[in-house]
């Protein structure tokens, strides 16, 4: 028989009370979600600039992936990709965009100085170029200097150049990923800048922090953020929760959270070594693998007449809708 005295009981009681009733505060009082990290990426596979905010357009933040190195092969150009060992110094080279647009500043650890481009004053001619998924675009070409230069930073040998969108004359449309299977959620064209397949890519820190966790027990060195290469990373979520959500407003600016992003070997990457390794992949096949697509972030499009204006870190983000087959999936 259990002799458990009135005092003992009463503290029992108590204690479960107060369990639950934290419980149950923690649950109200869950964040609201919130942007923490704005990131442009100039270059294309080149570092990130982080920014306390950034303009958007119907391709992208302004500034984000409009230009790209790309190599000759076998006669042709086409881009360059840290995929490849043969451009992995790619991710060592940061960038500058002056306030006014009209200045790109490139460094890197590799290279003994710094080269400052006046993007209004150089020359360019035309190059057309293959860009991901293999179709062929034509971009401008800043010439020889820093191709030079390029060369230098980065231990290409195949004429690398440094190539940039035409602001006037630039099509390109965000296509539908077979290996996804997600629809596009309007059917007019959705214009895409030199991204990889859409204007913008969001994370969360409550998925990297499991994923984090994850490494960990299973004695794997963690990951930070980089890896993932996202525009807009947020908190106040659960874990993977982004997968479920249809359409959110962050200030503004309601998008379409389009696709999940399927992940590549570019993560395996470490960002300041540049060693190599399975993971995260190999952790993310393990509990986050759909269709053969290792995911990890979500793919954003901007809704048409919602698609101008100015993101800043601290914004709170709106749910507006939640995917119902996803969320069954979740």
């Amino acid at each position: 028989m259990d002799n458990k005295t009135p005092d003992s009981i009463a503290q029992t009681v108590a204690n479960t009370i107060q369990t639950n009733v934290r419980a149950l505060f923690g649950k109200i009082q869950k964040s609201t979600p919130a942007v923490r990290q704005i990131n442009i990426y100039p270059i294309k596979s080149c570092a990130e600039i982080q920014v306390a905010s950034a303009t958007v357009t119907s391709r992208g933040f302004q500034n984000d992936r409009i230009f790209q190195v790309v190599s000759k092969v076998d006669g042709a150009w086409h881009y360059c990709t840290p995929r490849e060992k043969a451009f992995e110094k790619l991710f060592h080279i940061k960038t500058i965009l002056s306030d006014d647009g009209k200045c790109l500043t490139l460094s890197s650890p590799h290279a003994s100085d710094t080269f400052t481009l006046k993007l209004k004053d150089a020359p360019t001619t035309s190059l057309t170029t293959t860009v991901m998924g293999g179709e062929e675009v034509s971009l401008e070409d800043y010439g020889n200097d820093v191709a030079e230069w390029l060369s230098n930073a980065t231990g290409i040998d195949t004429d690398p150049r440094l190539v940039g969108i035409a602001h006037d004359n630039f099509h390109r449309c965000v296509e539908v990923n077979p290996d996804q299977g997600e629809e596009l959620p309007t059917p007019s064209p959705i214009p895409l800048s030199l991204a990889d397949e859409a204007p913008f890519l969001l994370t969360t820190q409550e998925s990297l922090s499991d994923l984090k966790l994850k490494l960990k027990s299973a004695g794997k060195d963690a990951v930070d953020m980089r890896r993932f290469r996202p525009n807009i990373i947020i908190d106040g979520l659960e874990p993977w929760e982004e997968d479920s959500l249809k359409r959110i407003k962050i200030g503004t600016i309601e998008f379409h959270v389009w696709q999940r992003c399927g992940r590549c070997t570019m993560t395996t990457v470490d960002r300041d070594t540049l060693k190599r390794c399975g993971e995260p992949l190999s952790t993310l096949s393990s509990f986050r693998e759909r269709k053969g697509q290792r995911n990890f972030g979500m793919h954003l499009i901007p809704v048409v007449g919602s698609d101008e204006g100015v993101i800043s870190v601290g914004d709170e983000v709106e749910i507006l809708e939640y995917d119902d087959e996803r969320r069954a999936e979740w």
